[in-house]
């Protein structure tokens, strides 16, 4: 039998259970609609990629033709220098005619372009396949034509009316409501030193001393405080066992809404707080953890990097 490195066995032993412990706790996302999964993924009924033209003839298909690339995974467009994508979900484009977004309940947008006859059901599947707008004048040409068939452009036109557009509950007129979590099993000494700084970066944030002077930095940039709303930071702390946790956060986000989840602190399992941010469609951005979880097909969760899991798969590959 041919001579192992000494530690060998230990190490892949890691490294498997590392990489099953992390498959058990990637539960399997959700069956997207027809309408959703073409929007998001460019992915047509069948499960062929949609195909669409270009202005000049070129062809895209499947995830590159997806309209999540231009308009965004909320359907509100976007802009990039003097260029602006107008949004697509419903509220927007079944404006009727003299009427204003407020008179709608409907939050601004700056891209928006209502400057023409609400869309029907009919006249948007012609812009989308044609690219003529519903005052009949051509759209941009950033615009692909679709090759999309009757009952594929029902299920995209009834996906875009039910996008959401509505104010951000942890948005207020005057208040950025943002929180962290902290796991039971969470070090005392990180959890102490994570939560000094960034209580002291709120501070700062909302002094208005820092609002209308850019602190001293050991950097050759400045970095400008100019903002409206007051930030406040809650700290969800958890406690018990870890099947208690989507309760517990139930209740906080029930009791305070916020914009966004940032930073945070786990110790052995991050999975269900990982998973409630799926489910509450909550930004949940660069916790503190030892193995992040999750699928590729997960959204709102960022992590600085894979951790231990990277490490786990190094190692296997090293010792192959």
């Amino acid at each position: 039998m041919p001579n192992e490195p000494r530690g060998a066995a230990p190490a892949v032993a890691l490294a498997l259970t590392l990489l099953m412990w992390a498959c058990a706790l990637s539960a399997a996302p959700p069956s997207p609609s027809a309408g959703e999964a073409l929007y998001r993924r460019g992915q047509l009924p069948s499960g062929e990629p949609v195909q669409a033209l270009r202005q000049g003839g070129a062809t895209i298909r499947g995830a590159d033709a997806a309209c999540v690339n231009c308009h965004r995974r909320s359907g509100l467009g976007s802009s990039e220098g003097r260029i602006t994508i107008p949004p697509i979900a419903g509220p927007y484009l079944f404006v009727p005619r003299g009427k204003s977004l407020e008179q709608l309940g409907v939050p601004f947008v700056d891209t928006a372009r209502l400057n023409h006859d609400p869309y029907t059901d009919e006249s948007l599947a012609r812009a989308i396949r044609e690219g003529i707008g519903a005052n009949g004048r051509p759209l941009d040409y950033l615009m692909p034509r679709y090759q999309i068939d009757d009952a594929a452009m029902a299920e995209l036109v009834a996906y875009l009316k039910e996008i959401k557009v509505v104010p951000n509950p942890g948005v207020s007129t005057a208040v950025l409501h943002f929180a962290t979590i902290i796991t039971p099993d969470a070090d005392p000494v990180k959890r102490r030193g994570m939560l000094d700084v960034m209580n002291q970066y709120f501070a700062d944030k909302n002094n208005a001393a820092a609002r209308t002077k850019a602190p001293t930095l050991y950097s050759s940039h400045t970095m400008m405080f100019r903002v409206e709303r007051r930030w406040q930071l809650h700290v969800w702390q958890l406690s018990g066992e870890a099947a208690t946790w989507e309760a517990q956060l139930r209740n906080y986000l029930a009791s305070q809404p916020v914009l966004a989840v940032i930073s945070g602190l786990g110790g052995s399992n991050w999975g269900p707080v990982h998973q409630f941010c799926e489910a509450q469609a909550l930004p949940c951005l660069f916790p503190n953890v030892e193995a992040p979880v999750g699928n590729d097909s997960d959204f709102y969760s960022v992590y600085f990097s894979r951790g231990v899991l990277l490490e786990a798969q190094l190692i296997a590959r090293e010792l192959a």
